[in-house]
């Protein structure tokens, strides 16, 4: 008898902004293209400042490093960059407690980001953004 079957390996695909210091994502499927999770955020490079407004990740996928995955494909170029997120839940400041201790950055929990990243949120334009492209 054989062991359990080694899940596919999680792809991961980023959206980019269609406005500077807009929304972006990062989307994450399995090997046969079901989605796997979802990153949402922004980054003002005028600013030097990134925002997580959220990230959601499949329950059987939870745990193997997704998430992380996701965060670092949203800070490759802002690395250096303060970051911020949206208010945490219990799961999620425990995520990023341990984001900060990988990354070195802070992830302030309840940020809002730039002026620039809010007047990219045009009245509605958020919504319409974070449900377009959903997993």
């Amino acid at each position: 008898m054989t062991g359990p079957a080694r899940p596919p390996a999680v792809h991961f695909e980023r959206l980019a902004a269609s406005t500077p210091a807009g929304l972006q994502a990062v989307l994450m499927r399995d090997g046969e293209g079901r989605a796997a999770g979802r990153m949402d955020f922004q980054v003002c490079h005028c600013c030097r400042l990134g925002h997580v407004e959220s990230i959601v990740v499949a329950a059987h996928w939870q745990g193997q490093g997704v998430g992380r995955r996701a965060v670092h494909a949203a800070l490759g170029p802002c690395m250096g960059y303060a970051w911020s997120t949206s208010r945490q839940t219990s799961e999620g400041r425990r995520f990023f407690a341990a984001m900060r201790e990988e990354t070195g950055l802070a992830f302030a929990a309840g940020a809002a980001g730039c002026t620039h990243m809010l007047c990219a949120h045009r009245p509605g334009l958020l919504r319409g953004l974070l449900t377009q492209h959903r997993p």
